[in-house]
């Protein structure tokens, strides 16, 4: 941190302390709904100062880091392996980069350890209090509030926990409260930009990420879409010439679009959402394609700084350096995650037993799969908060062969 001392802004960044500035002025009237409010809240409490909004990031880091190790040690880890595993993947250099930038991604990996530390306790015991629903509701609705793609969350544990020793009589039961909160976070929020915008939506990024998904049969669409099929495709073309990320494509045309077809963003996002939806229904197979590609990606290692602007000269070559090893090896744990998913599948299927694999596994499948269904762009960023997730998952399946391994080495 001594050798970068930055704050990172990216696009990003700004919309999120546009929303911090209008809630320290305790208005959102005509706020045209880009982001939902979880995150701009935090730099609301800094009083929308980068410097102060990195300090909380950092002490949500560490607290994230507590929760891992109380993870752990609920897993049976012992004391010291804990302590090992939750160093070693902290020290990984996005998970610090991520804490200089103005961005989600430290809040939404925070909520997601700690509400997994309580999932656990959850669908691992017998018992489940009305408190400790209680207190996943709430945190998997502070989730939501923050990203409203995880409203799926609330509906998966449900589902994991009626089917644990599942009978008819117990599909309605206590746990179905876990939806209270994410529900009033997402419907809530969804009001308001509705009360804003005349659109009952999460937010009003939602039709350009429908249509950033048919960025590859962009002019397979009917007449009526003329005008926004043609923009789109000439961008496409210009991109893939340029050498540029395709995915973007719909911010390369969104200028050209606003200005061609007279629509504010609100507007024209809707209007993209509408010409996204008719194009994926008219075109499945590609459409599929398309979804295998965002699948593909959500797997992916991204890291987000300001090269250039670190304090010591040639410190950015030797921390890349270092990001080039620990990506490759992320990636290839990934993958060995990717190979687990259909065995735990099937273990499932054949002993009928909810295990902490079967619920990470459950967990980031989902999201690989709604994220790829959704939208096409910085798909690395949605797999980041489930990361420490995987290596668990891979702690856990691979913990028989390392403590024979250690035994043998003990042995000898």
């Amino acid at each position: 941190m001594a050798l970068y001392w930055n704050v990172t802004n990216t696009p990003d960044s700004d919309t999120y302390t546009y929303l911090a500035e209008l809630m320290l002025k305790f208005n959102l009237v005509g706020y045209d709904g880009e982001r939902s409010p979880g995150y701009p809240l935090l730099i609301a409490l800094a009083n929308n100062w980068s410097p102060l909004v990195i300090v909380y990031q950092m002490l949500l880091g560490i607290i994230a880091a507590i929760y891992l190790y109380k993870t752990l040690r609920i897993l049976q880890f012992s004391n010291r392996v804990s302590l090992y595993c939750t160093l070693l993947f902290n020290s990984i250099l996005h998970v610090i980069f991520y804490e200089t930038a103005i961005l989600t991604e430290t809040m939404t990996l925070f909520f997601m350890v700690v509400v997994f530390y309580f999932i656990l306790k959850l669908l691992l015991h017998g018992h489940a209090s009305f408190k400790l629903v209680f207190i996943i509701s709430f945190l998997l609705g502070w989730l939501t509030i923050i990203k409203p793609f995880y409203i799926f969350m609330p509906f998966i544990i449900y589902g994991l926990y009626t089917l644990k020793g599942f009978r008819f009589l117990r599909i309605i039961n206590k746990s179905i409260f876990l939806l209270v909160f994410p529900l009033i976070s997402f419907l809530g929020w969804s009001y308001v930009n509705k009360i804003n915008t005349g659109y009952f939506v999460s937010t009003t990024f939602y039709g350009i990420n429908i249509s950033q998904n048919c960025v590859y049969f962009a002019e397979k669409t009917p007449d009526k879409y003329h005008l926004i099929s043609s923009i789109y495709v000439k961008h496409r073309e210009q991109a893939i010439k340029e050498n540029k990320d395709v995915a973007m494509t719909i911010w390369y045309a969104h200028n050209e679009l606003k200005e061609k077809t007279g629509l504010n963003f609100v507007e024209l996002s809707h209007e993209l959402g509408e010409f996204g939806k008719v194009a994926i229904a008219n075109n499945p197979g590609d459409y599929a394609k398309q979804v295998f590609r965002s699948w593909r990606d959500f797997w992916r290692t991204d890291i987000y700084w300001t090269y250039r602007n670190f304090n010591v000269k040639y410190s950015n070559k030797a921390f890349q350096a270092v990001w080039y090893i620990q990506s490759f090896i992320l990636i290839i744990l990934k993958i060995i995650f990717v190979l687990l998913i259909p065995y735990y599948f099937i273990l499932f299927l054949k002993n009928r037993k909810i295990t902490p694999q079967f619920i990470i596994v459950t967990l980031v499948f989902s999201a690989s799969l709604l994220q790829a269904m959704v939208t096409f762009g910085t798909n690395a960023r949605y797999s980041y908060p489930f990361e420490f997730l995987m290596l668990i998952c891979l702690l856990l399946t691979f913990k028989p062969q390392f403590k024979r391994l250690l035994e043998r080495h003990i042995t000898a």
